[in-house]
């Protein structure tokens, strides 16, 4: 991932967003960042929620590219 893809919400089994955790789309803005703790690798990116109108950090594994910037 690098800024400018677009990206959807996921959960980390794969399985379909809830209604309250619903799939969004956004773009990246920020990272990678390397969030690792307690030998648990974690790398995450800004993500600018298009529906929400905020940007918040998350892990590489909850996120999906849609489409990437070229």
């Amino acid at each position: 991932m690098k800024i400018g893809d677009l990206v959807k919400w996921h959960t980390e089994n794969g399985s379909v967003a809830s209604h309250r955790d619903r799939a969004d789309t956004g773009i990246i803005v920020d990272g990678p960042r390397d969030d690792s703790y307690d030998l648990v690798n974690a790398i995450s990116y800004a993500v600018a929620w298009f529906d929400a109108k905020v940007t918040f950090w998350h892990n590489d594994s909850n996120i999906e590219v849609i489409s990437e910037n070229r």
